[in-house]
Order: structure tokens, then C-alpha cells, then sequence
């Protein structure tokens, strides 16, 4: 075992060894090497700097895109929206044009406001994918020629052609990705042909692309940006795609062919970035050297700059090297400083984690391993909190578990709901959508009453199986003696339709197989949907859930 106190000594003869060496071998010290450190890490600053302007940038775009994104989704909750392809009779096309028109007024409102208060953006589209089977075909504007946006004709993915790549790539390259993302640049028709990048994403729904949603910027918009960046004197900054390709470079402005040194080799420009590796190739006969950082994954900003000017400075160092001494004096000394305190360190983080522990915080971290005595107090305390928190989980598990069915029990609905509460007041309308399942177990008293407890608990475990084989995804809880409660909530509330038309199919399956009353499953059912603007709370749609459940049971006893 090896205490601190060793640890401590050892650390500062070595530093003072260490400098003593320093000091005899002062002499073999390299201003190359110090320079090449130095400009390394100054063209990765001025990258660093770019590509934090243009990402800052783009990411406004970005955000702008993915609300509309959600609010498209949002808007598409309609029963009359359904996929008809190029077979759908004329009333069932009427009903989808209706349907998506409203939609579609609604995503064209709220895109609207977002794209007016988003910088540098010249057009707002959504584009109703054709083969969805509607006639209607979203909206454009733009404002190219103004500063105000001016609606235009729509654009029609009918009219667009599959091969005309350099024209139609922000459509089917959107569809090709399944997933937002940066497009261009390319010649935009619906502009003149002029090269645009756009930030494009596919609206999906029911598991159908229903169109194309995006906004674009003028390249010349984005150029504007880098040829404002000042590298030194003379150098500057350029543009690359992901794969480091030339998307502008200053020669080209000039009708220049741009000529890379041999050394950019495009294995080389691949690389995300730089980062501190030292990049320097030929231009014109004269030392340059490159730093390059990614944007946003899709591009990559450069900077550029004689290596005579990145080292001037350092080539002053030259002049005060007598001066070395004393700084690596004070470097070791800060050194020795800062190891010892690193060494103490562990000791303060164990006195921190213990008040954590003491406040109740069983999740506190204790990854020291040093075999010393801080190492074995650590293991010891470490030991203590698993102890403690198994323990807490362990009655945490049974508070919370229904002991019968294994679901979770009205105590954790309970906390479940007030979790729920907080988000929709903190998110407000922009929360995300949800819905709410109530059950009731029909006829449980009566086979309670006439065949025993036994068959009783035997026919609430059935139901209980249904729900679990179907609901896979979403959070189930007993809420009394025969009444669930299910919660579905992301792809489970999307597609909640859907759910409930395989429950319904798995209750026939159990009752079409049943012999005995207690083998089949009877059960009233109600569920609504969380409607932004009128729910704040979450008890809202489940007093909405309940009332339906029980009209459903209504129904089921008049039928019979």
C-alpha cells in the first residue's frame, strides 16, 4: 500500500529533479517545435471560431425546420388523413383534400410566423407528396425579390422529375434520407436556378411520406459569412462538403481553377476535422498552412495562411530565450502544485460524496481506485451506498408494484401523473402528444360471487395478459379492483389506433379459445387524446378517458 505522504514526496523530488534536468538540457530545445505547436493551435482557433458562427447559423434554421416539424406532425392527428395512393373513389379523395387542406392551412399559419422571425432564409415550402392520393399540394413563398414573403404557385411533386438531380435533389433527396437534413448547394428552379442549401425534412405519417417540408438559404448568403473572417494578412477562408470537396474557395470568385497542393490528399479532408494535427501544403511556391472544422456534419469551413505570417511571433520568442529558464522554473513549481492537489483531491471528493450520501443521494459517484487509504475508505463507502440503494429499490419496488398482477400500482399512476403535470406547465402547448386508456374489468363481482375469488383473480390476470401482450411499449397500472389505467405516449400515441384494433383482436382470440367464464376477457374501454390549448392538466383527458369508458359500458349492457 502506498500512503499520500509517499506519494506527496515523491511527486516533488521528482519535480525538482525534473527541473534541474530541464535546466542542463535547456539547450536542445527547438523554436521549430514550439512554433509548430503554436500555429497549429491558432489556425484550429480561427476554424473553431468560423465554424461556431456558421453552425450557430444554420442550427437557427435548423430549429426553426423541426418546429414546423412538430407542429405538422401535431396537425395530421385527423381521421379523414388516410394513405388513398392513385386508387382512392372521388368521396374518399374529397374527405383527404378537405382534411389535408386544413392541415395544410394550419402548417402554413404557424411555418409563417417562424419564418419571419428566422434570419437570412429566402423560402418556405411544404410539398404534398402525390402519391398520397390528394389533390392538394401544400404551399411556397418567397421572398427573393422583396423583403417581405410573396406566396407562389405551389410546388407539385407530380411535375418533378426523378432524374433532374441538379433541380428536384431538396425533394427526393429528402425522401432518399427519411430523416431531416442540409441539401445543396444546387440550382433551385423555383429560384431562377439560383445555387440555394436547404434544410429539408419528410413528413411522415401512418408510416406514408404525406410531403416535403423545408426552408432555403441563397449560398451567396452563406459565403457572405466566411468572407467576412480576416486570417492574418493575407490569408482566408474557404468552404468544403463533408467528403472535402471545393464548395467555394476564393479562386473561384475569380474564375481561378482552384489547385490544391498534392499533400490535401481527400482521405486527408475527409477527417472531421483538424483538430491539433499540423496541415501545411505549397501555394504559389510559398509554406501555407490549412485548419478545418465540420459544420453541423454536412460541411466543412477552412482557414488558410502563409506559414511566415502563423510564426512571426513565435520566431520572436527567439529573442528572450534567456528568459526560459525562469518559466520552466514556474511551470514545475505550478506542476507540483497541481499534482499534489490532484492527489488530495480524491480525499475531497469522498467528504463531498459522503454528505451526499447522508442527504439521500444513493446515485453518487465513487470511482476512485487508488490502492491507498483513500481507495479502501472509497471501496468501503461504496459498498454502503449499493447496500443502501438496493435496499431503497427494494422498497421503492414494493410501494409501487401491484402485488397481484406484477402491473404498476395506483401510487406510482399517481406519481406517473404529477410528472406528467410538471412537463405540460413547463411546456405548455408545445408539449408533446399524449393519450390516456381507462379499463374496466366488466363481470368481476359476478364470477367473484359465483365461482369463487380464486376464478375472480384468475379472470383480471387474463385481461391483465391481453394488455401486456399488446401494449408492449406503455407504462400499465391497476388502479383498483377492476379498473387499468394505460399511458401511450411518443410512436405508441401516434399510431394509438392501431393498439386499440389489436386489442380488440386479441381479446376475440382469448374469448373464441375460452370454456369457462373466468377464461374470457369482458372489458369496457375509453380513451382520449391530450388537446393543446384546452388540457392543462393531465387529469383533464382522464376524466375525458373515464367518461368514455364508462358510456362504452353503458353501451355494452344495453346490448346485452
Amino acid at each position: 500500500m502506498h500512503s499520500i505522504s509517499i506519494k506527496i514526496t515523491a511527486v516533488t523530488v521528482a519535480a525538482v529533479l525534473t527541473s534541474i534536468l530541464a535546466l542542463g538540457g535547456i539547450g536542445i530545445l527547438t523554436i521549430g517545435a514550439e512554433s509548430d505547436r503554436s500555429s497549429a493551435e491558432k489556425m484550429e482557433l480561427i476554424s473553431e471560431n468560423m465554424e461556431r458562427q456558421l453552425d450557430a447559423y444554420l442550427s437557427s434554421i435548423q430549429q426553426s425546420v423541426n418546429m414546423a416539424i412538430r407542429i405538422a406532425h401535431d396537425s395530421l392527428i385527423d381521421p379523414d388523413i388516410v394513405y388513398l395512393g392513385r386508387s382512392g373513389g372521388p368521396e374518399e379523395v374529397a374527405r383527404l383534400d378537405a382534411a389535408l387542406g386544413r392541415h395544410c392551412q394550419e402548417v402554413e399559419h404557424a411555418f409563417g410566423s417562424i419564418a419571419n422571425s428566422t434570419n437570412g432564409i429566402v423560402t418556405y415550402y411544404y410539398c404534398i407528396n402525390g402519391d398520397y392520393g390528394s389533390n392538394e399540394h401544400g404551399f411556397f413563398w418567397s421572398k427573393l425579390d422583396g423583403n417581405s414573403f410573396v406566396k407562389q404557385p405551389d410546388l407539385i411533386s407530380d411535375e418533378l422529375d426523378r432524374n433532374d438531380i441538379e433541380h428536384t435533389t431538396w425533394y427526393y433527396s429528402a425522401l432518399k434520407a427519411a430523416r431531416p437534413v442540409w441539401i445543396g448547394p444546387y440550382k433551385a428552379h423555383f429560384l431562377g436556378d439560383a445555387l440555394t442549401i436547404s434544410y429539408v425534412a419528410p413528413i411522415y405519417y401512418q408510416g406514408f411520406v404525406v410531403g416535403v417540408l423545408g426552408m432555403d438559404i441563397l449560398f451567396d448568403t452563406l459565403i457572405s459569412h466566411i468572407q467576412t473572417l480576416e486570417v492574418f494578412n493575407s490569408g482566408f477562408a474557404f468552404l468544403m462538403d463533408r467528403d472535402g470537396n471545393v464548395l467555394y474557395h476564393p479562386d473561384m470568385a475569380e474564375g481561378k481553377e482552384v489547385m490544391l497542393d498534392e499533400a490535401l490528399s481527400q482521405q486527408l479532408l475527409r477527417r472531421r476535422d483538424t483538430g491539433d494535427m499540423l496541415i501545411r501544403y505549397k501555394r504559389n511556391g510559398e509554406p501555407w498552412q490549412l485548419s478545418f472544422s465540420s459544420i453541423n456534419d454536412d460541411y466543412k469551413v477552412a482557414v488558410t495562411a502563409p506559414v511566415s505570417e502563423i510564426t512571426a511571433y513565435t520566431r520572436k520568442l527567439a529573442l528572450v530565450t534567456v528568459l526560459v529558464a525562469v518559466v520552466i522554473l514556474a511551470v514545475f513549481a505550478l506542476i507540483t502544485l497541481l499534482l499534489m492537489n490532484a492527489l488530495t483531491k480524491p480525499l475531497l471528493r469522498l467528504t463531498a460524496a459522503s454528505q451526499k450520501l447522508m442527504d439521500g443521494d444513493y446515485d453518487v459517484e465513487l470511482n476512485y481506485e487508488g490502492n491507498d487509504e483513500v481507495g479502501i475508505l472509497t471501496a468501503a463507502f461504496r459498498r454502503m451506498r449499493d447496500h443502501l440503494k438496493l435496499y431503497i429499490s427494494d422498497l421503492n419496488s414494493r410501494a409501487y408494484t401491484d402485488a397481484m398482477t406484477g402491473l404498476k400500482n395506483k401510487g406510482a399512476f399517481t406519481t406517473y401523473l404529477a410528472r406528467m403535470n410538471d412537463t405540460l406547465k413547463r411546456e405548455g402547448e408545445n408539449a408533446s402528444g399524449f393519450a390516456i386508456i381507462v379499463l374496466d374489468c366488466n363481470d368481476l363481482k359476478q364470477i367473484n360471487d359465483k365461482y369463487g375469488h380464486t376464478q375472480g383473480d384468475m379472470y383480471l390476470n387474463t385481461a391483465v395478459q391481453a394488455m401486456t401482450e399488446t401494449f408492449t411499449h406503455s407504462p400499465i397500472f391497476r388502479l383498483g379492483g377492476d379498473e387499468f389505467a394505460i399511458i401511450l405516449q411518443q410512436f405508441d400515441y401516434y399510431t394509438r389506433n392501431d393498439y386499440m384494433a389489436a386489442f380488440e383482436h386479441q381479446i376475440s382470440e382469448i374469448n373464441e379459445g375460452a370454456r369457462n367464464p373466468w377464461e374470457q376477457v369482458n372489458i369496457s374501454k375509453g380513451m382520449a387524446v391530450y388537446q393543446p390549448g384546452i388540457d392543462t392538466t393531465v387529469e383533464q383527458v382522464l376524466r375525458r378517458a373515464d367518461e368514455q369508458m364508462y358510456e362504452d359500458k353503458r353501451k355494452q349492457k344495453e346490448k346485452h
